[in-house]
């Protein structure tokens, strides 16, 4: 039976995806594999694997009658072998054609049950399974007993997918065989963006349609200097004085960026939205006039093309996936890491510029929907299970 995706034809396949934390959870990863498997299930037939307390207990389906969830998994040391078992009896069941896992460790750990019964293994790493900064603490390799976990598993699987082409480097410093690695960009649903039902958000924290509103939106974490952001706004205020700096998430960095706040004296200028959710993200990027990410450490960063899907300029550091992503100049804005003072000449820039702001904004509009659409990565995906799936067809024959 054929099926397809964006174009192209491939077999129908039955794909057991294991991605811990699922939808409703928020992170970059967690967008990617929901996304994912609502897309790929169009054609095929696929089972996400989560943890039982991320969507309750029991089977769920979605409205595609092609998806199925089950939050099975349990957390803790007992827990880790326990899912082994789980997703191996699963596995047995269901005959899948194809194992994707999200992250190393520990999805892939449990996905390598599917080796035992000749089930091609796919992992995706998002970031933190395989790289790893000391300077700010980041990144599970820092365990050594994890590294060495993940690199025995690198061996073990057959195809691993990074999401931006810095992050091979990483990759093949973490085990993998450069002949196994693969690039394929995060995307997300654009139609989602054209569907968008509007929140009380905007009203609820006093942003005025006079404002110029500056959108953060992501953890408050060090790898994404959130700090910078709050650093910069004093020179913005100056030149743009309806400045007001919207700051979405939550993270250990909150509490020091409230201070910085009230040391400046802004809180009137500066909102803290805490957690926010789908709905109001999306309200948020409607409404924001730049969006800003000063990450020193990143593999994707999912936030600024959904941005960018909302015909938003982008400013973001000059590191890891970020010129991948941006077009200097046209999409977007690049400024060096730590650098609080380009952040706010950029910024500035922008603001003092409406007609240089709505073209870098309708260009990155138009580049979010010809590169990062969640069926061209479908397709891509595809692709990678044809290659596997085929290649255990002949070895079975």
């Amino acid at each position: 039976m054929k099926s397809h995706i964006s174009g192209e034809k491939s077999d129908k396949y039955k794909i057991c995806m294991i991605c811990p934390f699922y939808f409703p959870s928020l992170g970059g990863a967690e967008i990617l594999a929901y996304e994912l498997a609502k897309s790929l299930a169009n054609n095929n037939e696929v089972f996400v694997v989560s943890l039982s307390s991320n969507s309750g207990s029991g089977r769920i389906d979605f409205e595609n009658k092609n998806l199925h969830v089950f939050p099975i998994l349990k957390n803790g040391k007992i827990g880790l072998i326990r899912n082994f078992f789980s997703i191996f009896k699963l596995m047995m069941r269901e005959q899948f054609d194809v194992i994707h896992a999200h992250g190393v460790f520990p999805a892939a750990f449990w996905g390598i049950a599917g080796k035992i019964l000749r089930i091609p293994v796919i992992v995706t790493s998002h970031g933190n399974d395989i790289q790893k900064n000391k300077d700010i603490g980041y990144g599970a390799r820092l365990n050594k007993k994890i590294a060495v976990i993940t690199w025995l598993i690198l061996k073990l699987i057959d195809i691993h997918v990074v999401v931006s082409k810095c992050m091979v480097k990483d990759a093949i410093e973490a085990g993998s065989n450069p002949s196994k690695v693969r690039v394929v960009y995060n995307g997300i649903d654009l139609k989602k963006v054209s569907s968008l039902e509007g929140t009380d958000i905007i009203e609820k924290y006093g942003i005025r349609k006079e404002d110029f509103v500056i959108l953060y939106l992501g953890r408050l974490h060090p790898k994404k200097c959130p700090e910078d952001v709050v650093k910069a706004f004093p020179k913005v205020i100056q030149k743009v004085p309806n400045a007001k700096l919207v700051i979405a998430g939550k993270g250990s960095e909150k509490e020091k960026l409230e201070k910085i706040v009230t040391e400046l004296k802004f809180q009137g200028k500066v909102i803290f939205t805490g957690f926010v959710s789908e709905n109001e993200k999306w309200s948020l990027l409607e409404r924001c006039d730049i969006f800003v990410l000063p990450s020193v450490v990143e593999a994707f960063g999912i936030a600024l093309i959904e941005a960018m899907a909302c015909g938003k300029p982008v400013i973001a550091t000059n590191v890891g996936p970020f010129p991948e992503i941006i077009k200097d100049g046209e999409t977007g804005i690049l400024i060096p890491v730590h650098s609080p003072i380009h952040l706010a000449d950029a910024i500035i820039n922008l603001a003092q510029d409406d007609e240089k702001r709505v073209k870098m904004g309708k260009k990155a509009k138009e580049d979010a929907e010809n590169r990062f659409n969640i069926s061209r990565v479908a397709s891509d995906y595809l692709k990678i299970y044809n290659e596997v799936v085929k290649g255990r067809r002949m070895l079975k024959g």
